[in-house]
Order: structure tokens, then sequence, then C-alpha cells
């Protein structure tokens, strides 16, 4: 027995104590190579009944047995499990996928069963020409007659090689010779199929029947053989597999869907392409402007000269800064950096110096400019000359330039007349017995160098220079040079190019044995030792902070944007709702061929994300064409020749230091995408809920 009803009933509640009985105690069985009509007035229980056998409706009571399988333990997936490699549907309204071709009306079912790309589409030709249809698979429903859509149904009915095939009124919608046809055709396959009819044409069901289910009032009023069939129980030599609708195939429907709706597609892609491209363009000012920065903070004097120390805190010493190149050996011969490194020298711990000018303290710091061979980038910065070597000479910028022009009475503004003025460094040193001495030494301004003005004033001096100087200075039993180096010192990096002074100091104060950067690092016990490796300069804690009050702003503005975004993707929502209830047919045909609620889900899902691709490439796209006119704009309001202030990354995962090609446009298409896959979760899931039954009575 291929199918068996046993004692099935299926009561609908009207209202509370009332219940219609739309079946009632139905026993009734069907073999493979029968082909039933089942007849009745309206309301008799045809269509329920139909329902129940196709697992679109379940019985209140009573069970299905399927082969030697009761339904009496089947769960939703089984439900659909069953409709998927048992059920062929043929609908009176033909229930076509209005934006797919014949042929791929066919293959959709067979995408189910886990057919590949060419054995659905050999499968589905096949099927074609067996209903007469070779010469129209790439036609849509539109351009096809009643009689060739619901050949195109039957083709797809069999596309799944199902046992049982279902028809619910299939030549209702035709007149009465394609009708005739459609009869003919339904015949022709009933010797190896079960085919049961649902029609209220006495003549058709008497004429092409082999047996005439008569049902009245929920009731199988008589069951009458007409003739006498083979039946069979071959199987299926179709390699069915319990498979999800591909993404391919959900991307295929939802881009032919958004086809039919172009414009509504466009404004949907405009509005959420406004916040992509906002975004894009507030990620290309950050980083354009953390790039001017940068640049102008190379300028500095001392950019490319790294201070680096090792704090060493322990029970018996206390705070020190070890001098031992030993301590430091790891850290310079990196593989990361060592590259990147001209030179090593002792560090002259002379930050506390007094900077006095007609004997009047200025408020500077002092730092110690690199030899001459890696100076070359300060040269074009430069109003004057770099210090001599064997002369006592110091490069200031402009803030201390105005500082000397001020204290020397001179009142124009043109800081340039600094040069050749004096200053005196002032070093302070403390004796063994407490005596306090003063160190002084007078300098001649070389040159103004034109660095970021940020009223800092900086000082710069020849490093061989103040060292013979200091050399030459006796204290006690030792040198000026040996108190400046040993007591306060550590050493100095210098960077073969200025550029790379950020990533250098990054990686020190970041590596595992750096310790805890510019803190001191020690256990609280003082019992072991730790280290604590600082590098740094003047340049990169500007850059630190600069970079901090950039990201700030840069969140700042992104919190409207994302404002912008949600609001498109309230639209995207609103767009997918109106597809979902659009698209009742397909949601119905899909989950009566045994589609389950995830397939349903990844083709709106991935309307949506088509949707979110496409504003991510028009936001892309937006944001680089804006992005010239922006800076210009920029520009000319600041009166500032700003070039590059607006520059998206192309290779940089945004706010992130990894890269790889083309990073940064791959990385907004897939957050748009993401957005817009996130607002389409709630209308998707809401499709889910749709009764295919419903679904396909409201077509």
């Amino acid at each position: 027995m291929l199918l068996k009803l046993e004692n099935i009933n299926k009561v609908f509640k009207i209202e509370k104590g009332v219940e219609f009985y739309a079946l009632n105690d139905v026993n009734i069985s069907f073999e493979k190579g029968e082909f039933v009509s089942i007849v009745g007035p309206s309301g008799s229980g045809k269509s329920t009944l139909l329902n129940i056998i196709a697992g679109l409706d379940v019985p209140s009571s009573g069970k299905l047995v399927i082969g030697n399988v009761s339904s009496k333990e089947f769960k939703k997936k089984d439900w659909d499990l069953y409709r998927k490699n048992n059920i062929g549907f043929v609908f009176q309204n033909f229930n076509l996928i209005e934006h797919l071709t014949a042929l791929e009306n066919v293959e959709i079912v067979m995408n189910l069963i886990g057919l590949s790309l060419n054995e659905r589409r050999t499968r589905a030709k096949e099927l074609l020409k067996k209903v007469g249809l070779e010469n129209h698979s790439n036609h849509k429903p539109s351009e096809l007659s009643g009689g060739q859509k619901q050949r195109v149904a039957i083709a797809r009915a069999l596309a799944n090689d199902p046992d049982i095939i279902l028809a619910d009124e299939p030549t209702g919608a035709l007149d009465k010779n394609t009708g005739k046809q459609i009869m003919e055709l339904l015949k022709s396959i009933a010797s190896d199929k079960l085919i049961i009819m649902v029609t209220h044409n006495d003549k058709l069901a008497n004429e092409y029947s082999s047996r005439i289910i008569k049902v009245r009032d929920g009731q199988i009023e008589s069951d009458t053989n007409l003739l006498e069939v083979s039946t069979n129980k071959d199987k299926s030599t179709l390699s069915k597999k319990d498979k999800s609708m591909s993404f391919y195939e959900a991307f295929k429907l939802s881009l032919r869907n958004m086809s039919k709706k172009k414009w509504r597609v466009a404004i949907t892609t405009i509005a959420g392409c406004i916040g992509i491209a906002g975004f894009a363009l507030i990620m290309g000012l950050g980083n354009g402007a953390n790039i001017y920065i940068d640049k102008q903070l190379n300028k500095f004097g001392s950019a490319n000269v790294l201070v680096v120390q090792k704090n060493v805190k322990s029970k018996d010493s206390g705070v020190v800064t070890s001098t031992n190149i030993n301590d430091y050996t790891n850290i310079f011969n990196s593989e990361e950096i060592k590259e990147k490194i001209s030179k090593t020298r002792s560090h002259m711990g002379l930050s506390n110096a007094v900077i006095k000018i007609n004997n009047a303290e200025s408020d500077s710091s002092i730092s110690s400019l690199a030899d001459e061979k890696n100076t070359d980038f300060l040269i074009e910065n430069i109003d004057g000359k770099l210090p001599a070597i064997d002369k006592n000479e110091v490069l200031v910028n402009q803030a201390l330039a105005r500082s000397i022009l001020e204290k020397n009475d001179i009142s124009s503004k043109d800081t340039k007349l600094a040069i050749g003025k004096t200053v005196n460094i002032i070093l302070n040193y403390t004796s063994s017995t407490g005596e306090t001495l003063d160190i002084n030494k007078e300098f001649i301004v070389s040159g103004i160098i034109n660095e970021l003005d940020l009223s800092m004033a900086n000082l710069y001096y020849n490093y061989d220079y103040v060292v013979s100087w200091l050399k030459g200075v006796n204290l006690e039993n030792k040198t000026a040079y040996d108190y400046f180096t040993q007591n306060k010192g550590g050493y100095e990096l210098i960077l073969s190019n200025v550029k790379d002074n950020k990533e250098v100091a990054d990686y020190i104060n970041n590596k595992e044995n750096g310790g805890s950067g510019t803190k001191v690092s020690f256990d609280s016990q003082g019992g072991n030792e730790k280290n604590g490796y600082s590098a740094k300069n003047m340049a990169i804690s500007l850059k630190t902070i600069f970079a901090q009050l950039i990201l700030m702003a840069q969140i700042v503005i992104s919190i409207f944007i994302i404002v912008a975004l949600i609001v498109s993707s309230i639209m995207t929502a609103i767009v997918l709702y109106s597809s979902i209830v659009e698209r009742k047919t397909e949601i119905g045909i899909i989950k009566a061929v045994g589609g389950r609620n995830k397939d349903v889900i990844r083709i709106f899902e991935c309307e949506a994300i088509l949707m979110g691709v496409f504003s991510g490439i028009l936001g892309v796209i937006v944001a680089f064409v804006l992005a010239p006119i922006i800076e210009i704009l920029i520009s000319k309001y600041l009166n500032l020749d700003l070039p590059g202030i607006v520059s998206i990354p192309i290779s940089r995962i945004p706010f992130t230091n990894l890269s790889f090609p083309f990073a940064t446009l791959i990385s907004i298409i897939l957050f748009s995408a993401l957005i817009t896959f996130i607002a389409g979760y709630l209308p998707s899931k809401k499709a889910t809920k749709m009764h295919v039954i419903d679904a396909l009575r409201d077509e």
C-alpha cells in the first residue's frame, strides 16, 4: 500500500464551544498507478482531504501511513521531507513564479533534493520536452498561454520524481479544449504515479479517472473503481538528498525579483548609500587628518631620534634607568626594527635644562638632533642652517624664536630675526656634599625650524658638540658627560627614515619583554626585577594625542551616521516586507514542495544582503567622488593648503592595523550587507509564519 489514511478527523473551532468537522473518520487507501478523482459539492471536505494527503495540513486525529511509515510521530521537518520526496503539485491557478523562466520554475524543486546544476538543467529540459514545451524553456509565465503554464506546472510536479501527484482543479482556469489536453497529459503519466485530482467536473472524472471518491459533509460517500489498473511498487531512481536551497539559487531568485522592481530597489539603495558614503568619508577625513598631522609632526627637529629607557625597580636599588647596553641588545636587534635603526648612542638626560634669554628663563624643551646624514628631512623646513658640529650653535622652533625676539625687545613678527641671537643652556649639578653647581653655556641660534606651530618652545642641539662640551667639564671624580648619561641615561635610536618613528616606538613600548612601556614595571614586593621599556620623543607623544582626538571626533560624527543607517535599515525592512507580501505564491510553492523555514529565510535574507551590497558599492563610489570636492571646500574654508585631507584608505580594515588589498572597500561593503541582513531578519522570519495553504489560496 502506497498511502493509507486511518481514522482521519479534521476539526475547526469556529467559536468557543462550537466546532466544525471538515473531515469525519475518513479511512481510505491508495496505490501507485491509480488515477483517483475526488468529487463532491463545495464545502464537502475535498480540499481539506487533499491538503492532509499533501502534508500541508495535519489532521486533528488519525494518521497517514506512507509505505510502512506512520505519520503519528511526524514533526515539521518530517512533513517537509515527505512533501519534498513524495508529493508533486498541480494547481488550478498554475502558481508559477513570475520572475523565473519555465526552465527555472521546473528546476527550483530539484534544488531542494540536492541535484547538481547540470543534473537539474538536464532533467528540467527533459520534462519540458515530455510536456511539449521544449521550445518554450526560456519563456516567463507572462509569455505563456494558460495551457502552457499548466504544462510547466505538471513538469514541475514531476521534477522530484514523486510517487504522488496532487492536482487541485487542474483544468479550472482553462478552456474546454486546453483542459482536455491537460487531462490527457495527466493520464499519460498515471501509469507509474498515484494521481489524486480534486474536481467539480464529474464528466472529466468519469472520462479519465480509474477511481472516483465522492465526499459529502466530511465523509466518504462512495469509492468506485471504474477501471482495473496495474499497480506497481517501483521506487524512484532519482538520487534525492535532504538539502537546503543553495545560496546561489536564493541569490538568483532574489536578483530576479529585484529586477522587476528597479525603482524601489534604486530608492532603497540610494537611502542606504548615504550613510555608507558618510561613514567612508568620515573614515577618510580621519585617515587624511592623521596622515597630515603625521607629516607635520615629522618636521620636528628630533622626530627621528627616539629616547629608549629601561626602568628597573628592585628591593635594594629603587627605580633606576639602566645604561648597560646589554640590557637593550634584544630590543635593538629585533628583526622587526633593526633594519630601521641607523645608529645608537647614549642619551644625555638634559630634559631639565634651563633655557635663559637675556637672563630671563624661557619655558622650553631641549632635545638632540640626529647626526648630519640623518637630518636631510629637516633641510627644507629650516630658515638658516643646522647647528655645526664644531660650534656652539642650536636650532629653535617658531615658538622659541618669538620668545627670543620678545626678550630682546624686537617687536617684529619675522622670526628669522632670531637667527644669530644667543641663548644660554644651564644644567644643574648637585655634588656629594649637597653643593649646587650651575653648568652654563652660551649658544648661537643658527636656524629656525618650521615645525607644526603649537606654541611649544623647542630647542635642538648638536649631539657631538654638546658631548665635547660636557666631557670638558669636570665634576668631582667624573665629567659632566658621565654624570648626565649615567644618572639620567638610556639610549637614543637614530632612525634612517623619520616616517618609521611611531612604528618603532610602538613596537618597543608594546613588545612582550618591554613590560608596561612608559610605566615602571616591578614586583610589588620588590623581589624579582622586571623590565619597563619606553621609547618616546615629542613628535610621537603629540601623534598619539592627536590620533585620540581625531578618533573621538570620528566616533561622535559616526553616531549621527549610525542614525542615518538605522533609518535606511528601516526602509530596507519595509521594502522587504512589501516583497514578502507580493511573493506569497513563491513562498507557498517553496513550502509546498518541501522547502523549510530556513529556505524561505535564506531567500529574503539574500535579497536584504543584495540591497546592502548595492548600497555599499554605491556608497563607496559616492564617497570617492565627493572626497576631492570636500577636500577643496575644507581647504578653502580653513584657508590652508591641505592636500589629501580626505584620504580614504584602500587596503586597511577600518579602525584596525590589519591590511590586505582593497580591505577598506570590502569591509565597507560587508558592513553595509551586515546592516541590511540584520534589518531583514524580522521580515524574513515573518515570511516563515505564512501558511502555505493561505499563500496559494490568495493567489
